[in-house]
């Protein structure tokens, strides 16, 4: 009944692009907006005082910004008369040598020349130059310490306000505005051990793959995970390496002489060799059973940068694709059979579908409609999507997501000021929103989805870990580099992690650290030269050798803000624990604290027991 409630509520969603113009992206800028305003109000900041302060700080930085630039041409004048001092002692001294040379008339007008020459400009220097840059110093002296006490001050005005801040506002912003996704806290074992055992989720087995952000949650009872992993992958890279050449030759010349000619030549040579390269991906995963034996890929077609005209004639080139390949697939007894909707077709593709009826069955004509709105739209990402499913499981990647930072960190709201704490507030939330509502939207599009309620699943009575290995992957990655990065490594650490065992409800876990140290070569490449002889080129090259570190972590989630933890961490019994256990290295994310083992660490369940 409850899930009755909310597709009731949700109606708009049905058409996921027009409610979210209509509707969810005021809606979420105002529950923003109230929030802040809310949390202002807890704070007791008073915004005039703090907008008043800052404008005598912006004042302030704005008279000193006047001075510095007063001063940089006081001082470039007294390099110009400096250098008009030089050229009077340059006509003086030639005037000298002149006379002595008895050229009396040039001779007289430069000595004349010079002495005045040196004299003014001396005179200059020292009467307006000299106390210009003085002043002018001053002045940046005293704006500078009066925007350092205007900014103190501020700082002090918003420091109230600044405390308040959490790491976990924007998931209960999101819901506030689409009752109908929820986000989890954490990626807990009864969401993987549901994903993986329902769904055939398999998480992240690549060895040169490493969890770096993560974020689950459920629509309507259907569960999904948005994963950024850190790949290393190593590629061919080449190196290159020059030297130049000379030789001498002999011409005759127009009188019959034989002359030397020297010629120079720059020689190339090049080397490849593989080099790792590193980087981010971001794909969300989605388990729905609706058309459960069907499997198909799209790639994003970027329709919203074309014209219409553009359009008409990519999808009347794409129509005769796609019946060619009706005809050859009806000659050869297969089931593909283009959809009556062409444009459609042609623009999300999908045509290694293997299945017509289920195929039909998901893209009915408000799908398709709603997809093909997502697709051409200008305004927003367009299509930027890359969209797979296989069975149950359906993989969203697209190219806004590469840039989400998906990371709600409380610093980043930190201010002096309530205007541009205002302002990063605004700005992080309403991109973190866009971005996950729009990998879902080409889900949300497909209104079999929301329709679909999965059948219940019988969850283990208990697991033998507390935590997913993509939660310590991200845990282990938001500490410090170097607590695990092994000995000589030039390169970035892909972190993995294998489960040791449990005490209580805390996990010990080894984490296995594969980098690379280089190794400096020189290789000599023969190259034939212009002078007719080979030459041996140096080209230098990196050799990367893998090296790896094994560190032992624990971890167990106390369920604490990130406020309320740091807060705890300066004193009392959490203070101590972290004193005691967390003296290598700790971090604190997604409510979970991870702290590099150490040798005393047996009673680290114990010693961070939270009373609730």
């Amino acid at each position: 009944m409850a899930n009755d409630m909310k597709v009731a509520a949700d109606d708009a969603l049905l058409e996921p692009l027009q409610a979210y113009k209509s509707k969810y992206e005021t809606a979420f800028r105002a529950n923003c907006e109230e929030y802040f305003d809310d949390l202002v109000k807890k704070s007791g900041v008073d915004l005039a005082a703090n907008n008043a302060t800052v404008e005598k700080y912006d004042a302030q930085c704005r008279l000193r910004l006047a001075a510095e630039n007063r001063l940089s041409k006081a001082k470039a004048l007294k390099w110009a008369f400096i250098f008009l001092i030089v050229l009077g002692a340059v006509l003086l001294t030639a005037g000298i040598a002149l006379l002595v040379e008895e050229h009396i008339t040039v001779g007289a007008v430069l000595t004349a020349l010079g002495p005045v020459l040196i004299g003014l400009f001396f005179t200059l220097i020292f009467t307006i130059v000299v106390p210009r840059i003085k002043r002018s110093e001053a002045e940046r002296a005293l704006h500078d310490k009066k925007a350092g006490e205007y900014l103190h001050e501020a700082w002090a005005q918003m420091e109230p306000l600044n405390d308040l801040f959490e790491n976990n506002v924007t998931k209960k912003l999101i819901e506030k505005t689409v009752p109908l996704l929820e986000i989890d806290d954490t990626f807990d074992m009864r969401r993987y051990d549901y994903l993986s055992g329902k769904y055939g989720y398999e998480g992240n087995p690549d060895p040169n793959a490493s969890t770096v952000g993560i974020l689950t949650g459920e629509i309507l009872g259907n569960p999904f995970v948005e994963e950024r992993v850190l790949v290393q992958s190593m590629r061919p890279h080449t190196y290159y390496g020059s030297i130049v050449i000379t030789w001498t030759t002999y011409e005759h010349d127009s009188d019959g002489h034989s002359v030397p000619v020297t010629h120079t030549e720059t020689l190339t040579a090049s080397v490849t060799r593989p080099r790792p390269f590193y980087s981010r991906e971001t794909r969300l995963v989605y388990g729905n059973e609706a058309a459960p034996d069907l499997t198909f890929s799209r790639e994003p077609s970027h329709a919203e940068d074309l014209g219409e005209k553009k359009r008409r004639g990519v999808v009347k080139r794409g129509v005769k694709k796609i019946r060619r390949k009706q005809s050859r697939a009806m000659k050869g007894g297969k089931g593909f059979t283009g959809m009556g909707n062409e444009e459609f077709d042609v623009l999300f593709g999908a045509t290694d579908r293997d299945n017509e009826v289920q195929f039909r069955l998901l893209f009915t004509p408000l799908a398709q409609k709603n997809l093909l709105a997502l697709i051409t739209d200008s305004e927003g990402y367009g299509d930027d999507f890359h969209m797979r499913k296989a069975g149950c499981l359906n993989f969203v990647s697209s190219e806004h997501s590469a840039a989400w930072d998906m990371e709600e960190k409380r610093e980043r709201y930190f201010s002096y000021s309530a205007a541009l704490s205002q302002k990063a507030f605004l700005s992080f939330n309403t991109q973190f929103f866009s971005s996950l509502y729009f990998d879902l939207a080409p889900l949300l599009s497909i209104p079999l989805y929301q329709q679909q309620k999965p059948h219940e699943y019988i969850y283990k009575q208990s697991y033998p870990r507390t935590f997913t290995v993509q939660e310590t992957e991200h845990a282990v990655n938001c500490m410090p580099e170097s607590a695990f990065s092994p000995h000589g490594a030039a390169t970035p650490s892909i972190l993995k992690t294998t489960f040791l065992d449990r005490d209580g409800e805390s996990d010990r876990v080894r984490v296995s650290a594969n980098a690379f140290r280089e190794v400096h070569h020189t290789e000599f490449v023969p190259v034939f030269g212009g002078d007719g002889h080979m030459h041996n080129v140096p080209v230098d090259w990196i050799e990367y050798v893998p090296i790896s570190a094994d560190t032992d972590v624990k971890l167990k989630y106390l369920g604490l803000s990130d406020r309320m933890f740091h807060a705890e961490a300066e004193g009392g019994k959490l203070g101590s624990a972290l004193a005691k256990h967390g003296k290598i290295a700790y971090g604190y994310t997604h409510g979970i604290l991870c702290c590099v083992a150490s040798e005393d660490d047996c009673d680290f369940d114990r010693d961070f027991t939270i009373e609730k």
